[in-house]
């Protein structure tokens, strides 16, 4: 009897002690915030997480020069491949000095991207001379976020691309902080934030210094990395984006970011038609292709950069095709990262679109 009871000890001591293991262990993990603690939109009401695209595939958008139709510039491009994109990036907002937006936003092209199915990410850039403004005195940084949220709001655009271009290295801290207040403005709007990013392999300080990779990745849902214009206007001739230099610069995104699910990739479309001695002008696929054989010249192929490029009465010509953006993606597809944007729609070689169904499509 003893014997009995003394088992039935042990069993019942047992299953107390595996009962408060159980909950000592359950409530050693944080517990989940409550629900007043989740972000607010712009109405003050709370808003569900942001579910992030599958694979985006962005194309960026630039409008003609003044007093030219819509229809030309990146239009064409941007109805016929869609299916093929995810996204628009079109250029249309640029802050200013005071805080405010300048804009040459179109009512057709935001309506026709609708129409196909297409998510519009615009860009935000700063205008010369705004700069020291923008990212150095606070109170105009907080206006011109205030305005970017506005925006935002009012034309129900699904996200913002920042793209600050040639910052002085003195304003990393400040470009930083300009995204932490943002990402805490924008984000509780359900709205996706993209920072546009210079490379930071084999580019000069001056240039690239202003982005810190890993800080601007905890302050946006995605750093799209302008892995291009290795060689630029005012360079010597050469390869728009060596090969060996877009896969350093993708290894680094990735690794200074936590992981290419942070990552967009850039994917130069056009070239530069170099003068001796002189600065370049921008040159698309198609008239590349015109020049060449307008002037005789034999289009060849650098196999080390995976570069097409030909000369013509003393200039020299270095552009993308069909060929090089193939091996551009397929070194994308090696590292699977969120998305690829194209610079830009209306320059590229069309079949270029096949290539990205294959090789890169979108899975939504």
């Amino acid at each position: 009897m003893r014997r009995s009871i003394g088992l039935a000890t042990l069993v019942v001591t047992f299953f107390v002690m595996m009962t408060v293991l159980f909950v000592g262990g359950c409530m050693s993990k944080p517990a989940p915030k409550p629900l007043q603690d989740m972000p607010k939109g712009m109405d003050n009401q709370a808003v569900p997480p942001i579910i992030m695209p599958a694979r985006m595939v962005i194309g960026y958008y630039e409008n003609p020069y003044p007093g030219t139709p819509d229809k030309t510039g990146s239009f064409p491009s941007m109805k016929t491949f869609a299916k093929s994109m995810t996204g628009v990036g079109p250029f249309w907002y640029r802050a200013t000095k005071d805080g405010t937006l300048e804009t040459k936003e179109s009512q057709m092209v935001y309506d026709t991207a609708r129409q196909l199915g297409l998510k519009v990410f615009p860009l935000i850039t700063n205008k010369t001379g705004a700069t020291d403004g923008v990212l150095g005195d606070p109170a105009i940084r907080t206006k011109v976020i205030g305005n970017i949220a506005k925006i935002l709001s009012e034309k129900q655009y699904d996200g913002v691309n920042i793209d600050f271009e040639l910052l002085p290295p003195k304003h990393r801290d400040n470009l930083t902080a300009f995204m932490a207040e943002l990402y805490d403005k924008i984000h509780p709007m359900n709205k996706l934030v993209i920072i546009s990013v210079f490379p930071q392999v084999d580019v000069a300080p001056d240039v690239s210094g202003a982005y810190n990779y890993g800080e601007l990745a905890k302050n946006c849902d995605f750093l799209q990395i302008m892995t291009y214009d290795h060689h630029w206007s005012t360079s010597p001739p050469g390869p728009i984006a060596d090969i060996h230099w877009y896969e350093k610069n993708i290894q680094y995104a990735i690794n200074e970011c936590g992981g290419p699910q942070k990552v967009i990739i850039g994917v130069g479309a056009y070239g530069y038609d170099w003068p001796k001695g002189g600065s370049a002008d921008t040159i698309n696929y198609v008239d590349a292709i015109v020049q060449a054989e307008k002037s005789g010249a034999k289009i060849q192929y650098d196999e080390q950069s995976q570069s097409p490029w030909f000369k013509y009465n003393d200039r020299e010509v270095w552009f993308e095709n069909e060929k090089s953006a193939a091996a551009k993606l397929d070194v994308i597809a090696k590292y699977n990262p969120a998305g690829i944007a194209i610079w830009r729609l209306g320059q590229e070689q069309p079949e270029i679109w096949n290539l990205i169904d294959k090789k890169f499509p979108r899975q939504q």
